[in-house]
């Protein structure tokens, strides 16, 4: 406030003295001070919208990110069309800047809009936000591209007479641009990796193949033509899971494989980011039924995971399931049962006693409750699902019909079991006292004289 009132004060006896430049500064100081201030808040509200985003309160994140959006967007508005006001080429350049920070914001905030509503499902109208920060992005290259002729005549009319001074300052312009197209082709990766994701959901897997293409190779460009960098190794990562579910397996796993090895060569050997893709190449292995290999796999990707975040996290609930469901396979059921029970309790540590994740965790568990023969007790772990089912997603959903079909299903075999177990009771009480039998039980005791001893193979 004090520098308000002194800038205000120099503004007033520039207006009395005429001094235009003295005025110039002091509307300079105010419209920053004012444009920082609003940017400011808008930070401020966004990490609001995170907060609420974090805990999942998505409606509350959705209004204070609009609000956020809506304080960018004017000052976005306001470096635009100050941009090409400069009279001078280092006034230009922080323009420029400005410009290119105040588009971050705006196209940052656009994303995580469109995240949200991704994750509630909202696919067509997330795509809508992802596509209006492309389109921001684009214009914006566009207008960079365009020659601008007249500001280098007016530069060159503007006391720049020294050749030493205008080197450096072309030099200083030079390097903005670099930094300033380095920073919207970060932007642009980053924002087409998030349409792809979209296309990969709906499962417009070429649309996703193209988005990820085009945000490899800009990723590329950004690190100096060179792939050694965790976000290559992650678009790559991407790119192999759309082989994998074309089912073009070696595609795949040459993808997982050079992701692996960035990661391995960037981030370490011990770094849990590889441990999605090292779940990937052994779901790769389970389905060529190379189930030793699989088994590797999962095993160093759960380590990694429990090393890095403990047993209790939800990266390390699925490794977990994979292995059991490998030793079921390998009828190694007790062994498989143990492994289930722990995804069971880390499922109901992260997302409470019902929550889908969990019934699909009950559902295991009655899996191998039913290879052992244990009917019963499958039932009773199809019905612990089905509850929670039945509240969270509802009688008509398709996990839910699921599981009361298997729990009619149980049922059936039970009932079939206990008939022939009955038939079988009524068979040996019958043969007790049938003369066939009793002259069958007495044929050993015929042949040998009673008074040798019987052999003891017999």
């Amino acid at each position: 406030q004090q520098q308000q009132q002194q800038q205000q004060q120099q503004q007033a006896v520039a207006g009395t003295t005429g001094d235009n430049n003295i005025g110039k500064n002091n509307y300079d100081f105010e419209y920053n001070y004012n444009v920082s201030m609003n940017r400011d808040v808008a930070s401020v509200i966004s990490c609001i919208g995170n907060v609420k985003n974090r805990v999942g309160e998505l409606d509350a994140a959705l209004t204070k990110y609009l609000q956020a959006l809506q304080i960018y967007k004017s000052i976005h508005e306001r470096h635009s069309s100050t941009g090409n006001n400069s009279g001078n080429i280092n006034s230009s350049n922080n323009n420029n800047n400005d410009h290119v920070e105040a588009l971050r914001d705006v196209t940052a905030t656009l994303k995580v809009i469109g995240m949200v509503h991704a994750k509630r499902g909202d696919l067509d109208t997330a795509m809508q936000f992802f596509r209006e920060a492309m389109a921001l992005l684009r214009a914006y290259e566009d207008s960079v591209d365009e020659p601008d002729k007249d500001r280098n005549k007016d530069n060159n009319d503007n006391n720049i007479d020294n050749s030493k001074k205008k080197d450096t300052i072309n030099n200083n312009n030079s390097n903005n641009n670099n930094a300033n197209t380095l920073t919207i082709r970060e932007t642009k990766a980053s924002i087409l990796t998030r349409i792809a994701s979209i296309h990969l959901k709906k499962g417009e897997l070429d649309d996703a193949m193209a988005s990820y293409r085009q945000a490899y190779d800009l990723t590329v460009q950004n690190r100096g033509n060179t792939t050694n960098h965790p976000e290559i190794a992650g678009i790559l990562h991407y790119i192999g899971g759309i082989y994998h579910k074309r089912g073009e397996y070696d595609e795949a796993m040459s993808c997982y494989q050079e992701s692996i090895r960035i990661y391995h060569a960037t981030l370490g050997t011990d770094h849990p980011t590889v441990a999605g893709t090292l779940v990937m190449v052994g779901s790769i292995h389970y389905k060529r039924r190379h189930l030793d290999s699989a088994m590797m796999f999962y095993r160093e990707a759960l380590r990694l995971n429990r090393d890095a975040y403990g047993m209790h996290h939800p990266d390390v609930a699925p490794i977990l399931k994979s292995i059991g469901t490998i030793l079921t396979k390998k009828g190694e059921y007790h062994e498989a049962f143990d492994l289930f029970r722990d995804v069971l309790n880390v499922k109901v540590t992260v997302h409470g006693t019902d929550h889908p994740e969990v019934a699909s965790a009950y559902k295991s568990l009655g899996n191998v409750h039913y290879k052992l023969g244990e009917l019963g007790d499958a039932e009773r772990q199809y019905r612990h699902a089905l509850s929670i089912y039945r509240k969270s997603k509802g009688d008509d959903h398709p996990d839910t019909v699921g599981a009361k079909t298997t729990i009619e299903h149980l049922r059936y075999w039970m009932r079939e079991r206990d008939q022939l177990n009955n038939k079988c009771k009524d068979i040996r009480i019958h043969n007790q006292y049938c003369p066939c039998v009793l002259l069958i039980r007495l044929l050993p005791r015929l042949y040998f004289p009673l008074n040798l001893p019987r052999n003891p193979l017999h």
